[in-house]
């Protein structure tokens, strides 16, 4: 659509005004936390505080640098750099025992390396090695990592899926930067040891280890399924190209399912056993809108015609779901997940919106696999909704209840809406598409950009 768009702009003109318009967020929640909570993990959005969430290394100021470089905010870029060159040595060397690993790496790791990238500032090379230390060797021989720093499970009681699935992304970039390749070995040794336990079609459960409970594209498995083709990316080794085929027939067989009115969800499973199959729980997890962008990244490689076209029809069925979980709300804002395939959301407890990214991260994805303004449009509405019903005085605010038509705001903003969301919406809408995560940069979990050689 080159030609005449809104008032007379063109469709270019419109682009870098919805760009500026993102911009204009960020600037607003990241000067809010510069003057209100600088150094802290974190910045409450409604009263102005900052507070430290559990890392105690200033988590939003590091998880926001490269959004901070790719938007042009070099100013800002250069005052965090300025204090994290003083002070997040010390602050890693105090990293407490209740700090979470996964987290850290994502957020932290991800954020330093994504930083050096694109600046080649050297700080954020030598930060990003002592971090990378400090994780691997927390890391056993088999690619395992702890809940936490100083050891221990998460809230399922188990070495989950997600913890030490990972962290492959980060340790391959770390290795090629540092020309170090411990890192990447030790990370990459966990899916030999992952393939040696019982799996369904591709699919493990969370607890990988026991053979059996929960399997999901949701929360603590997810990401260990991200990696996979991302992973396959950077390295080409042929059993993530493999695991990866295979975690899609699995989804396709197992997950997959279609509602009443036509929609496409994407559920989860309890596994009895590798024999047994297992019983649906039908629920779909904001979390699991990632899934169009990691189909998308392996649809380009996909040399079976017949394969590729399943893959994509899949791939723009779920995002139009996830964008009906939007739509469809009297905020035009999508919950934490959906039950029952009901997206009125009669069957959900769990209606809160906590600024996560995945939705509009898939629809990024699916614009720059097709081209497709429809996905542009879809996270511009987004965006606008997020201007209506989440700005505050000091940031934005997350919701209870979407579906309230006078939504109740909670007073938390986490370091991924700066990282992921506003990113992600950015780059949906940037005509220069500085971003080309189909042919240049892979992207972790945290939507910090490494470029592939």
């Amino acid at each position: 659509e080159a030609g005449e768009a809104q008032g007379g702009l063109s469709r270019e003109g419109v682009l870098r005004g919805r760009a500026a318009a993102i911009r204009g967020a960020m600037v607003h929640a990241w000067s809010n936390y510069r003057e209100h909570a600088w150094g802290r993990d974190n910045l409450s959005p409604i009263s102005g505080r900052g507070g430290d969430g559990g890392f105690d290394h200033a988590v939003t100021m590091v998880d926001s640098l490269d959004t901070l470089w790719l938007m042009g905010l070099r100013r800002e870029f250069n005052d965090a750099t300025h204090w994290i060159s003083s002070h997040l040595e010390g602050r890693f060397e105090h990293l407490g025992g209740g700090t979470s690993v996964f987290e850290t790496t994502i957020r932290t790791l991800g954020g330093l390396l994504a930083a050096y990238d694109l600046s080649k500032e050297k700080v954020y090379l030598r930060l990003a090695k002592l971090l990378g230390e400090r994780i691997s060797k927390r890391t056993s021989a088999s690619g395992v990592t702890p809940y936490t720093f100083g050891g221990g499970f998460g809230g399922m009681g188990c070495a989950s899926l997600a913890e030490s699935g990972t962290m492959q992304v980060e340790m391959n970039f770390l290795s090629r930067v540092t020309g170090d390749p411990s890192f990447a070995r030790k990370a990459n040794a966990f899916y030999d040891t992952v393939r040696a336990k019982p799996s369904l079609d591709g699919l493990w459960p969370n607890c990988w280890q026991a053979g059996r409970g929960r399997v999901t594209f949701g929360a603590d498995g997810d990401s260990f399924y991200e990696y996979l083709i991302k992973g396959w990316l950077q390295t080409k080794d042929p059993k993530l190209w493999e695991m990866y085929n295979n975690a899609v027939d699995g989804l396709e067989k197992h997950l997959v399912a279609t509602s009443a009115d036509g929609l496409v969800f994407l559920n989860n499973l309890n596994m009895r056993g590798p024999s047994g199959g297992g019983t649906p729980d039908v629920a779909m997890e904001h979390l699991a809108c990632f899934v169009p962008g990691w189909l998308a990244l392996g649809i380009p490689h996909q040399l079976d015609e017949a394969r590729r076209a399943r893959h994509l029809k899949l791939a723009q069925s779920l995002a139009f779901t996830c964008w009906q979980m939007y739509e469809r709300q009297p905020t035009g804002i999508g919950p934490e997940r959906v039950k029952g395939m009901k997206i009125d959301l009669s069957a959900t407890d769990t209606k809160e919106y906590i600024l996560r990214p995945e939705a509009v991260e898939g629809w990024w994805y699916m614009y720059e696999l097709t081209g497709e303004d429809m996905y542009r449009d879809w996270g511009w509405k987004t965006f606008l909704a997020f201007e209506r019903h989440l700005k505050v005085p000091h940031g934005y605010a997350s919701l209870r209840n979407v579906r309230a038509s006078r939504p109740e705001r909670m007073d938390r903003m986490e370091s991924f809406f700066l990282a992921e969301t506003l990113k992600y919406l950015y780059l949906l809408q940037d005509p220069a598409r500085p971003v080309r995560p189909l042919e240049k940069h892979v992207l972790n979990t945290e939507a910090h950009p490494f470029s592939i050689e």
